[in-house]
């Protein structure tokens, strides 16, 4: 042997449970911080994808576009991305109220709008289309590759064949428009240069919380403001991304340290159950920092074996959690593992700082043994109390000596009884906070803060046709149908304060293009942002069942303009029931100039709720009036089709009631074939939504638990490991104890009393912290969950203190039978 440190390799050997118990640490360790940081990492990509499906990844979208324009945009140093959409002309399709554009295949153009091709690919010659399924829905065809499509492009009939089929962007569809594809060389055939018409997409090279700024000085370094449009929705979205994974790096740091106590309680006792041969290293000239060496080393060995098991089982791990419950996790159809290089390295720094962390403290004492001191003791902790004393001074109770040995064994062994208690403590802790959760969410309130009746339709599209009061006749045939509740949709300001007598010329500005055909911008900040609900005589009379202030009269709702708020917008903006305000919408007029429309409104009523479930952006306030008010705000001669006013041509919101103990299910299809006449509608039933929610919190409830019972099972590992050796190390001990007159059962009484106190200490810690964990998270959820209750776990609070207690127990009997075997002479002949 030429240096000490070979010593550890061979302890490594010789001891090979106690390896096996520490590389079972690590892996497990570094397997669940790995999976843990690539399944939160998956969850925000996840989230982004889907929002950039929807919205398009570009910031900016400068319309209208010139030549000279481009190329300032392309040289520009802010510039990362920058896509020309190309359009040739548009199919107008009255009927469906859509237009169809014919634009020219760009595949980087399609990507930042936030489309792709799912089937075949781009037109690369003339004759060849690619269109996505609301085109194909216009076109009368289906959505598959190798049929033919004629189009009348500019008074010329032509005839395609489809190539690819385009993903459909959900913010384009929802405003009737249809895009297909053709090639280049196509797109210069048909088209006029001095009427192609070109849009510039482009995102811009900036942090997240940079990127709005960087895309407004793009528009105003190039003069182009007017006509430069922000993706307000994916920017707000990634301004609000944290720069850190909260959630994943707390479950990370949570398991190392769970992960920290285990390998410790490993390497802490290798080190006192070698404190002799330790000894005798420093007898023959070893210094401290050599026998440092030693202990570190072997650590160090185990890692490089550890951790590539566990990144390899984290990974495995986390492509099993996106299996399982990848949509539970993001509320979202599609979910895919996206394994990075910083969520390995993570796993491996912080498994091998909880290899070198844990290590540091037994290796410090290693290298502080005397010979002397390592000659005197035998791996225990020093204490002054005589076993002969007590045995002899409870002689005529001695139902009471293996209890009172229990007790001192523990104060003596002071450092390891609180090191295995920390172990079986954030485990229980962990197991009572999460069953709170678990068994404290409302699945009925939850389900109602999506839909509150028995089945909804909702068509949010603008420029959608939707159900209409046919459509609600239809429905109110049905036999089980109690009542409908429909809301036609306007969007507005909202003023409580009006002494400025001039506000039709405050607070906005407007910026007119006629000759470019579409809507002027204009931004209006006066008062607050309005969303709007125009009911039906049947929402009305639905809502009387809800007053809380004022009073609700359907005459009068239907004659007069008033309108109805609930609760929880009254509160949030300081308006009651008598208060008068004034409601501003909009349209177009003839110069394509939005002109607001401002009506006095009264508050008839504040009630408890509404009966759709609509939302507004952060500030707003939601309100209610009745359809016939409603149409008195539409002008007379202006045109609203390309206005938030559009919606007044149909029910937005189709709120369906049963009567009670009809049978839902029956009539969930019929429902569902009504919703699906509309483009862009959606169905919601109560019964199915409250079940999906039911088996999403019953999947995540798995998923944690599973966390929980590992972070457990290595606290476990851990004790077994600890209580095993110090047993083993206590072996003369038990001997003399056998000797001077304590029998085979109170041996065992004794070390049962042991294990119960481990669980005592450890069940009352873990019950303690368990509610106090509970009671903070929810203090600080409960403004953003109404549907989190509080109430304490009493199951949980059981389970724990059984787990606790019977792993104390178990654990410490499982670690004693062959001890307790042994014979006088064997156990004090015993040398380890």
């Amino acid at each position: 042997m030429k240096r000490y440190t070979e010593l550890s390799r061979k302890y490594l050997s010789r001891r090979l449970r106690r390896t096996l118990y520490t590389l079972l640490g690590v892996a497990l360790a570094v397997a669940f911080i790995t999976a843990i940081m690539i399944t939160f990492e998956s969850i925000e990509a996840s989230e982004l994808q889907s929002m950039e499906n929807s919205v398009g990844r570009y910031h900016g979208k400068v319309v209208e576009t010139s030549e000279s324009e481009i190329m300032d945009l392309k040289i520009h140093v802010l510039i990362e991305e920058l896509g020309i959409q190309k359009i040739a002309g548009t199919i107008e399709f009255p009927e469906e109220r859509a237009s169809l554009f014919i634009e020219e295949a760009n595949e980087l153009t399609l990507n930042l709008r936030g489309k792709s091709v799912k089937e075949g690919r781009l037109p690369e010659r003339p004759g060849e289309i690619a269109l996505d399924s609301f085109s194909a829905q216009l076109l009368g065809i289906t959505p598959e590759t190798g049929q033919k499509v004629s189009l009348d492009i500019g008074g010329k009939k032509r005839t395609y064949e489809v190539v690819g089929i385009v993903s459909k962007a959900r913010q384009e569809s929802a405003m009737s428009k249809a895009f297909v594809e053709i090639s280049p060389e196509e797109f210069s055939e048909i088209s006029e240069e001095s009427r192609v018409v070109k849009n510039a997409y482009f995102t811009v090279d900036a942090p997240n919380n940079g990127i709005r700024v960087a895309a407004l000085k793009v528009a105003s370094d190039l003069e182009i403001r007017d006509k430069t449009t922000y993706n307000g929705s994916l920017i707000y979205f990634l301004e609000n991304l944290s720069p850190v994974n909260w959630p994943a790096v707390v479950l990370g740091l949570l398991v190392a340290v769970a992960s920290m106590v285990s390998i410790y309680n490993t390497v802490q006792i290798s080190v006192l159950e070698r404190i002799r041969e330790f000894g005798l290293l420093r007898a023959a000239g070893a210094t401290p920092a050599q026998i440092r060496k030693v202990v570190f080393r072997e650590s160090i060995l185990v890692s490089l074996v550890g951790i590539p098991l566990g990144l390899a089982t984290g990974v495995l791990l986390s492509f099993a959690i996106a299996l399982y419950a990848g949509s539970q996790l993001t509320g979202l159809g599609g979910f895919s593992t996206m394994i990075t290089p910083l969520s390995l390295l993570l796993g491996t720094i912080l498994g091998f700082l909880s290899v070198v962390v844990s290590s540091l403290i037994p290796a410090l004492r290693a290298g502080k043994v005397s010979p002397v001191e390592a000659m005197r003791q035998y791996g225990v902790e020093p204490s002054d109390f005589e076993v002969k004393g007590i045995v002899e001074g409870q002689s005529s109770s001695r139902e009471k000596i293996p209890l009172k040995l229990a007790k001192r064994n523990m104060r003596r062994n002071l450092r390891t009884t609180i090191i295995s208690v920390i172990s079986m403590t954030m485990a229980a802790t962990l197991f009572i906070a999460f069953s709170y959760f678990a068994g404290n969410f409302d699945t009925e309130r939850i389900a109602r803060g999506v839909v509150k009746s028995d089945f909804s339709i909702r068509v949010a599209s603008m420029y959608d046709d939707g159900p209409d009061e046919q459509t609600i006749e239809e429905i109110l045939s049905f036999e089980d149908v109690q009542t409908v509740a429909a809301a036609k949709f306007i969007t507005g300001r909202l003023l409580t304060e009006y002494e400025d007598q001039d506000l039709d010329s405050r607070s906005f500005a407007t910026f007119s293009n006629p000759e470019a055909g579409m809507r002027a911008t204009m931004v209006d900040n006066s008062g607050m942002y309005m969303a709007l609900l125009a009911y039906n005589d049947l929402g009305i009379e639905l809502m009387k069942t809800k007053v809380i202030s004022g009073s609700i009269d359907l005459r009068r709702a239907t004659s007069e303009r008033v309108i109805i708020i609930d609760i929880e917008n009254s509160n949030r903006h300081g308006i009651e029931a008598g208060d008068r305000v004034l409601l501003k919408t909009y349209y177009l007029n003839e110069s394509m100039v939005q002109v607001p429309v401002a009506s006095e409104f009264v508050v008839a009523a504040v009630v408890q709720e509404l009966p759709s479930v609509a939302y507004t952006v952060e500030g707003g306030i939601l309100a209610a009036c009745s359809d016939k008010i409603i149409e008195s705000l539409r002008p007379e001669n202006g045109d609203v089709h390309l206005t938030m006013m559009d919606y007044m041509d149909h029910y937005s919101y189709v709120d369906i009631y049963l009567r009670r103990g009809s049978d839902a299910e029956a009539l969930e299809s019929t429902i569902e074939e009504i919703a699906d006449r509309y483009r862009n509608s959606t169905f919601i039933s109560y019964s199915e939504y409250k079940k999906e929610t039911e088996d999403a919190i019953s999947t995540l409830s798995t998923l944690v638990y599973g966390l929980i019972a590992i972070v457990g099972f290595i606290g476990i590992c851990g004790i077994t490991n600890t209580i095993n050796t110090t047993i083993i190390l206590r072996r003369r001990e038990f001997g003399i104890l056998r000797a001077i007159g304590m029998t085979g059962k109170q041996l065992k009484a004794m070390l049962t009393y042991e294990g119960l106190i481990f669980g005592l200490i450890s069940a009352v810690s873990s019950v303690v912290l368990g509610l106090i964990l509970s009671y903070t998270v929810y203090s600080l959820l409960r403004s953003g969950m109404s549907h989190l209750n509080w109430s304490i776990p009493w199951m949980g609070i059981v389970l724990a203190v059984a787990g606790a207690i019977g792993a104390g127990i178990l654990t410490t009997l499982a670690s004693s039978r062959k001890v307790t075997s042994l014979s006088i002479t064997e156990s004090i002949r015993t040398v380890e």
